[in-house]
């Protein structure tokens, strides 16, 4: 029993101290305003990771993204006046273990990162035509990702790819979600678009034996107060019995509302009928799975 105790500590203890801090420093060929070209270090960037592995796989991805930027700023101007080089990764010693981190799937791991960034549009063309960012922000996307924390909640999920889609869209849903419409449900899902995450949905399954017409639900989570409006609820109906959901992207007005269900300890939910109201109560599974869904999402790189 004493030993089985000091197993969990220890192993409390080597999670909560292995998160580390790095510095990456990208090293540049810059030109001169007037002539001339020199080799300058930009500033650091911190890195956080639990290890020297990861900490590589993530100064990776910011080098493969200055370098795509750079492309396509010469391939749109002819012209560019920093060009990147190289990069180091400093540990908390200030020693560059660029060279010395080495691991199996070193190369593959180097080979996925180029695919995914180098195959993006051009981020350039993007912004100067279309004026918008979205290419760019996908780009930064990749610098954002938390593999280790991927890797824990995708086994939570079912994973189901658009065959329709030529941007490889790929949905997630939390495994513990109804199967079917005439069922209670309630939960978050999101799909991704070329491994970047988007879409980001909200849906409440109402099921009974007579009608609600419900539009708005009221929320009791932790003793605070919370109202969400759907924009469209749909309805059917079979065997006696009637069912009505709504299906919605969420924005940052959702957020509050969200997080306390993806944090509550005791949740219910009250459905706004024409005439009548119905109660029903928040399971701690359904608000597990609507915070790992926010986690995983935020996990690929999302931001919400």
């Amino acid at each position: 029993m004493k030993k089985a105790v000091f197993k969990s500590l220890l192993f409390v203890l080597l999670i909560t101290s292995c998160s580390q801090e790095y510095s990456y420093v990208e090293v540049v060929l810059e030109k001169g305003i007037l002539s001339g070209v020199e080799t300058k270090e930009k500033d650091p960037e911190i890195i956080s990771a639990t290890n020297d592995t990861l900490a590589y796989l993530e100064a990776y991805k910011k080098f493969c993204i200055s370098v795509k930027v750079n492309k396509d700023m010469e391939e749109r101007s002819g012209n560019t006046f920093t060009t990147p080089l190289e990069f180091k990764l400093l540990d908390k010693d200030g020693n560059n273990i660029v060279e010395s981190v080495s691991f199996i799937t070193k190369e593959d791991k180097e080979a996925e990162i180029e695919k995914k960034i180098f195959s993006l549009p051009s981020s350039i063309q993007s912004v100067n035509e279309n004026n918008n960012k979205e290419n760019l922000e996908e780009l930064s996307t990749f610098s954002k990702i938390d593999s280790v924390k991927v890797k824990e909640l995708e086994k939570y999920f079912i994973k189901k790819t658009d065959e329709f889609s030529n941007n490889n869209k790929i949905w997630y849903k939390p495994k513990s979600t109804p199967q079917y419409t005439n069922m209670n449900g309630i939960y978050c899902y999101f799909q991704t678009q070329n491994g970047m995450p988007c879409n980001l949905r909200f849906r409440i399954q109402y099921y009974s034996d007579d009608w609600l017409f419900f539009n708005r639900i009221q929320f009791s989570i932790d003793e605070k107060a919370y109202e969400y409006i759907p924009q469209n609820v749909e309805t059917d109906n079979g065997g006696g019995n009637i069912w009505e959901w709504f299906d919605e992207g969420l924005n940052s007005s959702d957020k509050d509302l969200i997080y306390a269900l993806a944090n509550a300890k005791k949740a219910k939910m009250k459905f706004i009928g024409r005439q009548y109201h119905d109660i029903k109560t928040i399971t701690k599974e359904q608000s597990l799975a609507i915070k790992r869904t926010v986690e995983l999402y935020k996990a690929l790189g999302g931001n919400y």
